[in-house]
């Protein structure tokens, strides 16, 4: 269930300065599913900085939330998003806590969750000053 994955990915996910970044390529799933999964994530942990992708009839479908408390540290899903949908030729946007892309390159979206991933990442340690 997705609640069953939210939990494993969340005792597996990276820390970095106490934030918890979750990058998942998920199956068998839908943009609706994506974003239901953000959500979840979010209400079970913070902070979380989170970057799920799938793909979704031959396209990818990329969806990127942190929680609120990162906002102030400069986190934004949207650069997340950005970052991401470069690297499966793609675009998109949203807002700081919620951002969604697309993209026609299925075969890079291990690369490209990599790449959101290294922006956040990045924010963070930016922050930690």
């Amino acid at each position: 269930s997705v609640a069953d994955a939210a939990a494993s990915l969340v005792d597996e996910a990276e820390i970095v300065d106490g934030v918890r970044i979750v990058v998942h390529r998920a199956t068998d799933t839908d943009r609706d599913g994506l974003r239901d999964f953000a959500d979840q994530l979010r209400e079970k942990v913070s902070p979380v900085a989170i970057l799920v992708a799938a793909e979704i009839d031959g396209k990818v479908a990329l969806t990127a939330a942190v929680s609120k408390d990162l906002l102030d540290r400069g986190l934004n899903a949207s650069d997340c998003i950005r970052a991401a949908a470069a690297v499966v030729g793609g675009g998109g946007g949203g807002r700081p806590d919620l951002a969604e892309a697309g993209g026609r390159d299925p075969g890079k979206i291990d690369q490209a969750l990599e790449a959101g991933a290294s922006v956040y990442r990045d924010a963070i340690e930016a922050s930690a000053g």
